[in-house]
């Protein structure tokens, strides 16, 4: 259901008083909750046609900005659809808060979505795919933005060996908001590991790209990085994101490993090239010539 920004007639004059819909703490911490607004629409025809009132909610939460990003309920009270981003006024002009649907609707059902989520991704890391698929994907009819059940999804799939599903889930990936959580850092670092794994190179490194940053200065984000271009082949590359994360950590022991390998394939490839160039090395296919 679309937010009735414009459809919103009036506002109830008798609330002066802003109130956060959830306790705060202290003073700064982000106002979030509940807010309902109040429209009339006719149904029917002719001798029955009637007006009807009815109640909209929507959930805002506060930006670091102090801009409210609103997000319309299922009927499940669940937070659903893209986020618009209102100024406090604008929300205040046409909404009113609404703590008591926050308290008794939408903070235990959004508790509860979080809870089918931890149970979906515990039966995948117990090796219980079938199951954590159908947890991720009830959970996804919930809230079909959901991004850890996006995640899980997705790395279920990969866990199964379906790399052709787990595109998909990667693709959506790509298109949802909210993906500049830093929290989301791990996800996307376990993410590429599994589609290294699954020689999907191009959708690790893009993984990769954007767990890095979140969190630029991770060794091992670094690390996995330059195991993916190393598998696809471009050794200079991992180097140099080897150098980068050994430059955070020196004492890194599997990417000194790693970096030795490396320097020594690519010197034993300068060595070929120097030999084929200067007629030393025998054409591939035939015996060196005996002096």
């Amino acid at each position: 259901m679309q937010m009735p920004w414009t459809r919103c007639k009036r506002w109830h004059k008798k609330v002066t008083i802003i109130m956060p819909t959830e306790p705060a703490s202290t003073a700064s911490q982000a106002v979030r909750g509940v807010f309902a607004t109040e429209t009339t629409t006719s149904v029917g025809f002719g001798a029955t046609k009637r007006r009807v009132k009815q109640t909209v909610y929507v959930y805002a939460e506060e930006a670091e900005d102090g801009m409210m990003a609103c997000r319309s309920l299922s009927s499940e009270f669940i937070p659903q659809g893209n986020k618009r981003m209102v100024s406090r006024e604008e929300l205040l002009k046409s909404f009113v808060p609404a703590p008591h649907i926050y308290l008794s609707k939408v903070l235990p059902a959004m508790a509860a979505l979080e809870q089918a989520v931890d149970s979906a991704e515990r039966c995948r890391k117990e090796g219980h795919l079938f199951s954590a698929e159908f947890e991720f994907k009830h959970s996804l009819r919930l809230d079909e933005n959901h991004i850890r059940a996006s995640f899980g999804l997705g790395l279920t799939y990969l866990d199964r060996g379906d790399p052709d599903n787990a595109h998909i889930v990667f693709r959506k990936l790509s298109r949802l908001e909210g993906l500049s959580n830093p929290d989301y850092k791990h996800l996307f670092n376990e993410f590429g590991i599994k589609l290294r794994r699954n020689g999907m190179y191009p959708q690790a490194l893009g993984h990769y790209g954007k767990a890095l940053r979140l969190s630029p200065d991770d060794e091992h984000l670094l690390y996995n990085l330059a195991r993916a271009l190393f598998e696809k082949g471009r050794l200079r590359a991992a180097l140099r994101f080897l150098d980068k994360a050994l430059t955070i950590s020196p004492n890194f022991p599997e990417a000194l490993e790693f970096r030795r390998r490396i320097t020594d394939m690519l010197t034993m490839t300068i060595i070929d090239d120097t030999e084929l160039s200067s007629g030393s090395a025998s054409p591939k296919g035939t015996s060196p010539e005996k002096p």
